[in-house]
């Protein structure tokens, strides 16, 4: 472990973060986020680490997940979008949460991500008030921070969701991929491959 990620266990990056300027709560689907998903091209994925929290035991009806690493989002009841200004420029998020209000995943805005796609998105889920939640969530440890590409297809009857590795990203994306992956604290994978 890094002294930076031994830092984060203790709280310390916690201070260093940026409050979210913007935030906006949305309803969508888990068949609705994995139609959406491929349209965004090349994002940042962090999924939370194994064993933290306690998904709903059945996904969503009608969805294969390719990838284990993607089953967070087939659990997810409401998307909470945020956006910010860091030391490093602009960052902005999609937190894919349970219907406890837990953090399963994180999604990261890249510069080589369709923006369009993205608005798109977030256009297309339903806009509610901010959930109650109940008041100590358990903090969000991802597992790692993956730069992929999602992809969605029908197979017998169900739809399947996967990913591949991003194809391309600037060095600009894989720098701001780079930062953010630190300031979460997880290791940004060297080989993008999902599976």
């Amino acid at each position: 472990m890094t002294v930076f990620g031994w830092l984060a266990t203790f709280g310390v990056c916690d201070r260093m973060r940026s409050v979210p300027a913007s935030v906006r709560w949305l309803r969508m689907s888990p068949q609705g986020l994995a139609q959406r998903l491929p349209s965004l091209g090349s994002v940042l994925y962090l999924a939370r680490r194994e064993g933290e929290g306690a998904a709903e035991a059945v996904p969503a009806a009608g969805v294969l997940a390719e990838s284990m690493d993607l089953t967070p989002l087939l659990h997810t009841h409401w998307l909470h979008a945020a956006s910010t200004v860091t030391a490093e420029g602009p960052r902005e998020w999609i937190e894919c949460r349970d219907a406890r209000g837990e953090t399963l995943a994180r999604l990261y805005l890249l510069p080589d991500t369709d923006y369009l796609a993205w608005d798109a998105l977030l256009g297309d889920g339903t806009p509610c008030p901010a959930p109650a939640l109940r008041e100590r969530r358990a903090r969000f440890h991802a597992m790692r921070a993956r730069l992929l590409c999602f992809s969605h297809r029908r197979l017998a009857g169900l739809s399947a969701f996967g990913c591949a590795g991003a194809p391309r990203i600037s060095p600009i994306g894989r720098r701001l991929a780079q930062d953010i992956a630190r300031s979460e604290a997880v290791a940004l994978d060297a080989v993008p491959a999902c599976g």
